[in-house]
């Protein structure tokens, strides 16, 4: 006979259990926001937080939340939902709907066994003691379980090619030089056109993207120059 355990004593509602799968495979930025979504989304719930808010909480960027948001999508710790609108003092807004995904397998199977501890720093002369005396342990590095690979990415994305641009690089781009999301896109179509004319290889394709969106701003800010003071023809005065 099966039994289930059913805890009313509301107690968890006041701490949040993150698995150590996550803290130990991402940044202080990434572990910052997946907490604050595991808190609000509770045990298996959604969480719907505006980006003003994880801004305010975490005291980091737009791009920098987007690019971390990715980062957990990317790895399959949460997913993205759905967009739901909310009445604000300044209007409706879109929210955007996260789940945060069940891992505890992946998390009890890693840490059951799925990793080989060796010391990156062996012990000169037998001595593993700091320098007041204190006992220290070795600095250990984590072998990865070849079924768990997959699950982490180590090297940050080189963008090799023009499909890694992703919604939130434009976005991104967008904001830092305070152009129009259908600006950036604009340059996104004629570089992508431009590689496929003139077979073009890029070793960075978003670093290209930047250069052609300051490329195409540099030339309107120098037409806008030269119309400022291009000479008046005096026949066309009246």
């Amino acid at each position: 006979m099966e039994f289930k355990v059913i805890d009313e004593s509301n107690d968890h509602k006041y701490f949040t259990i993150v698995p150590n799968y996550v803290l130990n495979h991402s940044s202080a930025n990434a572990q910052a926001l997946y907490l604050q979504l595991k808190r609000l989304a509770g045990d298996n719930g959604i969480a719907y937080p505006s980006m003003d808010y994880l801004c305010k909480k975490l005291s980091l960027s737009k791009p920098t939340i987007r690019k971390e948001i990715q980062y957990l999508i990317d790895h399959k710790w949460i997913e993205y939902i759905t967009d739901v609108p909310v009445e604000t003092r300044g209007g409706v807004q879109t929210i955007k709907g996260y789940k945060v995904l069940d891992i505890w397998q992946i998390n009890a199977e890693f840490y059951k066994g799925g990793k080989n501890k060796t010391a990156l720093v062996e012990p000169k002369g037998g001595k593993n003691k700091s320098q007041r005396g204190e006992k220290i342990s070795p600095l250990i590095r984590i072998n990865i379980k070849e079924e768990h690979k997959e699950d982490i990415i180590i090297n940050p994305k080189k963008y090799s090619s023009l499909k890694d641009i992703t919604e939130l690089d434009l976005q991104e781009i967008s904001e830092k030089y305070k152009v129009s999301l259908g600006f950036v896109k604009l340059q996104l179509e004629k570089l992508t056109n431009y590689c496929e004319a003139k077979g073009r290889v890029y070793k960075n394709y978003k670093s290209a993207l930047r250069n052609f969106v300051l490329g195409d701003m540099q030339k309107q800010v120098e037409r806008s120059a030269n119309d400022k003071y291009r000479p008046v023809d005096a026949r066309n005065v009246k």
